[in-house]
């Protein structure tokens, strides 16, 4: 699984599908304390950007570098007041 709770964060790890956007939710929706972690993600799909915008959690890391995520990364973090 690549969404998952480790410590005091919400771990995205590897390629992360759309089909752990569910799982992202639940997690956001049940820790809402919780801070993302994007170190180890290599590629985040788009429905888990949007997740992250509807939920607005504390976000920490930087996700592997691609052109489409820097800029969905650069607005969220810009949209949340947060930085690297």
């Amino acid at each position: 699984m690549t969404v998952s709770v480790v410590d005091n964060s919400i771990r995205l790890t590897g390629p992360c599908g759309v089909e752990e956007v569910e799982t992202l939710v639940g997690y956001m929706d049940l820790h809402p304390d919780l801070y993302i972690d994007l170190s180890a993600a290599t590629t985040i799909h788009t429905a888990l950007w949007q997740a992250m915008m509807v939920f607005r959690p504390s976000i920490r890391g930087t996700p592997a570098s691609s052109s489409i995520s820097d800029k969905v990364f650069a607005e969220l973090t810009a949209n949340l007041g947060e930085s690297r």
